[in-house]
């Protein structure tokens, strides 16, 4: 069952927890480290490095239309192939 909760809601149940000073600067620490992580991410993958597997999510804003042109520029053809 998943929760819905608050910032403000988060912030108070932490509170809640009487930490000590240390244990909330290590607590703030990891929280700056990992959104730093997150926004060093790049904005643009290609979907050649998803081998035609992902999900709605990883493309929130790319239309079908978008996603087909990424596909097709991501396909390496061999010129010298010939058809029977």
């Amino acid at each position: 069952m998943k929760a819905m909760m608050s910032l403000d809601g988060l912030l108070d149940l932490i509170n809640n927890f009487s930490l000590s000073a240390s244990n909330k600067r290590w607590l703030a620490e990891r929280l700056i480290e990992e959104a730093r992580e997150e926004e060093s991410k790049p904005t643009h993958l290609s979907a050649s490095k998803f081998y035609g597997v992902w999900k709605d999510e990883d493309y929130p804003e790319a239309s079908a239309d978008e996603l087909a042109q990424e596909i097709r520029a991501s396909r390496k053809f061999r010129e010298d192939i010939t058809m029977f």
